[in-house]
């Protein structure tokens, strides 16, 4: 597989982080679903507009599928024979556009590959360079979980990289780790969260047991939430012994963010 980037001297003003990981998420979307052949980044200026394109040679797209491709945990059967995931690719690439107000356009055909197009006004350096200095970062209006700390784990790093973005924009400060005993190396650097979101599907163990792990550690009954696709009896019963209300994928925001809004009123016991 031949990965090509093309350089190009246009300048744009955005947020760097954001954008860096809306581009990261399509090529590696485009990496996922491209067995042979070449993906291709470039630019193309439009006036005043730069169009960042991202080609592939990969599976393709059906045009009646297309409207579906960004929904959070949406995954095209072609595409789900090609590689493993969950389908948060292109839901957070979705989620960032409108965040960054970012025009997203897509071209595709079953079988022939696919290119996503990010379509992003134009600056001069001079005028970013000015309007780093000048502006203040933008005041995002106070929610209920401003600095709530939440400690996520998940073995998928595509899902991880979700529940950062949609957390951050609640104002909750997050960290992200594939397993409880990553966050316990941190030692004494480890922050004592307020509420742990675990997979129940882990590597090692299951997010039961990651939670009580984290709860061991930092000695007190630390509130949480499994989130899981397994429906059965026996996960929830496990889960309600401990006390740990269980949210289905695929989760919704709504409902997350209902149950965080719960859980931040209830104290943690010493155990």
């Amino acid at each position: 597989l031949d990965l090509r980037i093309v350089p190009s001297s246009a300048t744009i003003s955005t947020d760097r982080n954001l954008f860096r990981r809306l581009v990261q998420n399509l090529v590696s979307n485009a990496i996922k679903y491209t067995r042979s052949g070449r993906v291709l980044v470039g630019v193309r200026r439009r006036g005043g507009l730069i169009e960042l394109q991202v080609h592939d040679t990969g599976i393709g797209i059906a045009a009646d599928k297309l409207n579906t491709v960004f929904r959070e945990f949406t995954r095209l059967e072609e595409g789900v024979r090609e590689a493993q995931g969950l389908g948060l690719g292109l839901s957070i690439v979705d989620r960032i556009a409108r965040v960054l107000r970012l025009e997203i356009q897509i071209e595709s055909f079953a079988g022939k590959g696919t290119r996503f197009s990010v379509i992003v006004p134009t600056a001069t350096l001079e005028a970013v360079e000015t309007e780093a200095v000048a502006d203040e970062p933008p005041q995002r209006p106070p929610t209920a979980l401003d600095g709530m700390a939440v400690l996520c784990i998940d073995n998928d790093a595509g899902i991880l990289d979700g529940m950062r973005l949609l957390l951050e924009g609640w104002g909750c400060a997050v960290e992200t780790q594939p397993s409880w005993e990553r966050h316990a190396e941190l030692g004494s650097r480890a922050a004592k969260p307020d509420i742990v979101l675990a997979d129940y599907h882990l590597d090692k163990e299951t997010g039961l047991e990651a939670i009580q792990r984290v709860r061991q550690f930092h000695r007190i009954n630390l509130p949480a939430v499994l989130i899981t696709a397994d429906r059965s009896d026996e996960v929830r019963a496990q889960a309600a012994q401990l006390e740990i209300p269980v949210l289905n994928k695929p989760v919704k925001p709504a409902a997350l963010r209902t149950v965080l809004n719960r859980l931040q009123r209830v104290p943690a016991a010493a155990e």
